[in-house]
């Protein structure tokens, strides 16, 4: 912020010295008119999502590149130069969108891709792709990996003896790829399939010479199981702009290698900076059912091949604007997939996550530290994926509005927003608040902050935390802490309260928790054998005969030895 006030003044400084506005830098046209929509134009589907990110945004209709393509998810080379990235190129280059022509009479390499030639005198440094092309977003029914094609790769070289053992090929040595990852090249002549190609828009790369780096483009997905989902990508980013991000941190660490773990103490580093409360799990087991999962607007987390957890509760929700990254090799295989990491998370309701739809190998998957830093720094989510990757012609996707801005409004904005239309989720906003002012050293503002939020955007969050905070200081809890609607609440919050109830002074209200959860049906089955004993436990060192009457013989039934146990999912 302050090297661009800088900026500002060096430049009022240089018009007022006689500098003409006709010699400055032409402004760009803002980022939605340069969006290029690509739909597969042989699928409605694919069609209706691009229109309808069309509309939403404002990207002009000239801008729709609907080319007939296969339908299936997962095509070969041939049938992805043919049908995807040569028409994709030659229709770039007509529009004038990419620098350079596809020559005619020059044959195709040996990837069926249609060549790139430019001028003579020509400059890669003075490349406007990405001046032209702010994001290329790909559509749902746009194909979305090419298979390994093992005749395209060099020959392995022969064995030096006849006793060698045969080589083997090493693990970059296969031009398997997303599609994504693919389209990003479409600018860049003569790129290899074979492998990786460095990405220049990545963090560790950004300092250093990229020959090119202006030919890249940055590609985004809309997709999911169904049509709807990919609909409500848009949709959802769109509230979330209007709103804010408000909810909670929730860090699933715990992985088979220590630097993953390491990028995800970072994650719950930045966003505790960041002041969200923040939960973290440092088993090898998934963020149990019966864990809390409030309002889950930030997670991270790892390594499960498929979802599981509290995401198996059929009424989780993220709230609008979530973002979210599980680390698993193949999260992306399949956008119809309904256990997947990436395609679950989109049906749940996330807006931006990203995948993998082949085996990327750890260090060079999305680091999900690098992409919640850009973020942070108000990058769109589009910006921050291509910010996270290391390499391109690869294996990663990044699904979501690539416009979308989750810290586009400011949080007093936010807390103003509350004080004079309160919605369920106001509450976040004035505890992100307290947080930052206990960051900062002042725990007398965050008290402020806190009597504020009782008054403006009362909620069972904020109530929790006040009860805790008051534990913590007096070792009781003088405050009632009651659930106006339990069918509107998140069990695991609800859970955690009646512990923190139970062990402090308030019985009836821990009491009266408990039976909502377990009489009203809103425990996660997976999680039911876990509240019910503890409530059975509670209910017994009360005297709650009645209670544990019909409590006790159902946590028989569950747990006898025949009965199938339900559980996270373990890494």
């Amino acid at each position: 912020m302050k090297m661009r006030f800088l900026l500002l003044l060096f430049l009022a400084g240089t018009f007022a010295a006689g500098t003409s506005a006709a010699e400055a830098e032409p402004a760009l046209p803002p980022e939605n008119e340069r969006v290029v929509v690509v739909a597969n134009a042989d699928d409605p589907e694919s069609l209706d999502v691009a229109a309808h990110y069309m509309r939403a945004r404002g990207v002009p209709a000239e801008n729709l590149v609907a080319l007939p393509m296969p339908r299936a998810e997962t095509v070969s080379w041939a049938e992805f130069s043919e049908k995807v990235f040569s028409p994709l190129r030659r229709e770039l280059t007509r529009r004038g969108l990419i620098d350079g022509f596809v020559p005619e009479g020059v044959p195709a390499d040996a990837f069926g891709r249609a060549p790139l030639a430019f001028p003579q005198d020509f400059d890669p440094e003075n490349a406007r792709n990405a001046e032209k092309i702010s994001y290329v977003v790909l559509c749902r029914g746009v194909p979305l990996r090419i298979a390994n094609d093992a005749s395209k790769l060099p020959p392995l070289p022969p064995k030096t003896s006849p006793d060698a053992p045969a080589r083997k090929r090493g693990p970059l040595e296969v031009n398997c790829a997303s599609v994504d990852s693919e389209i990003a090249l479409v600018g860049v002549p003569d790129t290899e399939a074979n492998g990786v190609v460095v990405n220049p828009h990545y963090k560790g790369n950004l300092e250093k010479p990229a020959a090119g780096r202006k030919l890249f483009l940055r590609v985004a997905r809309l997709d999911g199981v169904t049509a709807a989902d990919a609909r409500a990508l848009v949709d959802n980013a769109i509230a979330a702009e209007k709103s804010g991000l408000l909810g909670r941190a929730y860090v699933d660490i715990g992985g088979p290698h220590k630097q993953g773990d390491r990028w995800l103490e970072e994650c719950a580093e930045k966003t505790r900076a960041l002041g969200f409360d923040t939960s973290v799990e440092r088993s090898r087991a998934l963020m149990g059912a019966a864990a809390r999962y409030d309002a889950p607007a930030l997670y991270f987390g790892w390594y499960s091949g498929n979802v599981g957890g509290f995401f198996l509760d059929p009424n989780f929700r993220f709230p609008p604007g979530a973002a979210a990254i599980h680390i698993h090799s193949f999260s992306a295989t399949s956008m119809r997939s309904k256990t997947a990491w990436t395609p679950a998370l989109v049906a749940r309701g996330v807006t931006a996550t990203v995948g993998n739809v082949y085996e990327p190998y750890l260090g060079m998957t999305h680091l999900p530290h690098y992409f919640l830093e850009a973020l942070a720094a108000g990058e769109t989510a589009g910006a921050a994926a291509a910010y996270a990757i290391p390499v391109l012609s690869w294996q990663g996707v990044f699904v979501g509005d690539p416009l979308y801005r989750p810290f586009a409004k400011p949080l007093a904005a936010q807390m103003s927003d509350a004080l004079r239309a309160p919605t369920r989720f106001s509450q976040y906003a004035f505890l992100r608040a307290a947080n930052l002012a206990e960051n900062e050293g002042d725990p007398a503002k965050a008290r402020r902050i806190l009597r504020n939020a009782e008054m403006f955007a009362p909620g069972l969050a904020l109530n929790f935390l006040l009860a805790q905070k008051e534990v913590a200081e007096k070792g009781a809890c003088s405050r009632r802490v009651s659930v106006r609607v339990p069918e509107l609440e998140n069990p695991g919050l609800m859970f955690e309260a009646a512990r923190l109830l139970a062990k402090s002074g308030r019985a009836d209200d821990a009491l009266k928790i408990y039976s909502d959860l377990l009489d009203r049906n809103l425990v996660p089955a997976a999680a039911r054998v876990k509240v019910l004993r503890e409530a059975c436990d509670f209910a017994r060192s009360r005297g709650n005969a009645a209670e544990l009457a019909v409590w006790y013989p159902e946590l028989e039934r569950l747990t006898a030895p025949k009965a199938k146990k339900e559980g996270a999912g373990k890494k």
